[in-house]
């Protein structure tokens, strides 16, 4: 007979290889050419994979003023979420930037209790957990990875793997040893421009292929993977192309 011990062990041991597995390819993308939002992209669908999120978003403060901005996120749903969460200025990606700690609720209670105003966000996207990661370099905050759940995670374990992916998006953000304090902002700015850039091209094909934003972001993720070319360049080349045409 199965205990609940060995179950737990078994879906702690499965969600461990699977971060493992996700966490190298993570490396592997390191060692090449390519542009943050890409990698951070990848991650934080790697990392939601592992530990049975239904999404993920990731944020960073912008060096001039500290204001929290999306970089990247896995769906719609966790895409408008983040967004209201940086619009109230509170919510788990905020609290986990300003503590620099990691931040767990589960249940709807728990949230509305933390977070009122989030409770009928959260509800609706279909969302019943959240886990907030710091993007810690040399003990400051840079921003966050969020994993949103259907329900509340079933596994011990998800913190060390929610941090190992924040941490490995860090480095991809910063991408060097002994960088100095302009370098890192220099690095953080250079990530949220390209994130504009690719914005702007979702709306691109929203407007000219009948696409939902989600659609456009998974068709240019398509093309970055399938050209092997930085998803800021494919990005930039589609506005420019768009621009040609008109």
């Amino acid at each position: 007979m199965t205990s609940q011990y060995d179950q737990g062990a078994a879906g702690t041991g499965a969600m461990q290889a699977r971060a493992v597995r996700e966490l190298a390819a993570a490396a592997t993308t390191l060692t090449v050419e390519h542009d943050v939002v890409g990698v951070t992209t990848s991650l934080l669908a790697g990392c939601t994979r592992a530990v049975g999120a239904a999404a993920g978003g990731l944020v960073l403060a912008r060096p001039d003023d500290e204001k929290l901005e999306l970089l990247a996120s896995t769906s719609h749903r966790a895409h408008e979420l983040e967004l209201y969460q940086l619009q109230i200025d509170d919510g788990p990606c905020v609290e986990a930037v300003r503590t620099g700690q990691q931040v767990a609720a589960t249940g709807v209670d728990e949230i509305g209790a933390r977070w009122p105003k989030l409770l009928d966000a959260f509800e609706a996207a279909g969302f019943a957990a959240a886990r907030a990661y710091p993007l810690l370099w040399h003990d400051h905050a840079l921003g966050a990875l969020n994993l949103f759940f259907s329900a509340g995670p079933d596994t011990d374990g998800i913190g060390e793997v929610g941090q190992a992916f924040a941490d490995i998006a860090t480095v991809a953000i910063i991408h060097s040893g002994r960088l100095s304090a302009q370098d890192v902002v220099a690095r953080i700015r250079a990530a949220l421009d390209e994130r504009v850039v690719i914005e702007r091209a979702k709306g691109v094909l929203v407007q000219t292929s009948n696409v939902t934003m989600e659609e456009a972001f998974d068709h240019l993720l398509k093309l970055s993977r399938t050209n092997g070319t930085p998803l800021g360049q494919i990005a930039s080349q589609l506005i420019d192309n768009a621009g040609t045409q008109d």
